[in-house]
């Protein structure tokens, strides 16, 4: 089943408010990995800045997310995300999914 894009920005919206809850806690390799699904499905590689310098350590870490899930095809990357955020946030992305 591959999700749609406007399932996956309303998914999106979902993860990154604060006030979702969420099923369990994440980790920053999670959240890292989230950002770099969602950077690989919204944004085209070759519209890719420079790796950050050496003390934007934050900056480098998403970076190197990014780049890790250059072999996805954006629908590839569109579903692993809605599949991590349904892993992590649960019942809110599952009612999206539902309708």
């Amino acid at each position: 089943m591959t999700v749609s894009a406007e399932k996956f920005e309303r998914i999106a919206k979902l993860v990154g408010d604060p006030n979702t809850p969420a099923a369990q806690p994440s980790t920053r390799a999670e959240k890292l990995q989230l950002y770099g699904l969602y950077k690989r499905a919204t944004v085209e590689s070759d519209q890719r800045p420079p790796r950050p310098g050496m003390f934007n350590i934050d900056g480098r870490m998403k970076w190197d997310a990014w780049v890790a899930e250059d072999g996805k095809s954006k629908e590839e990357a569109m579903q692993a995300y809605v599949d991590l955020a349904k892993e992590l946030v649960g019942k809110p992305v599952e009612d999206v999914l539902a309708e």
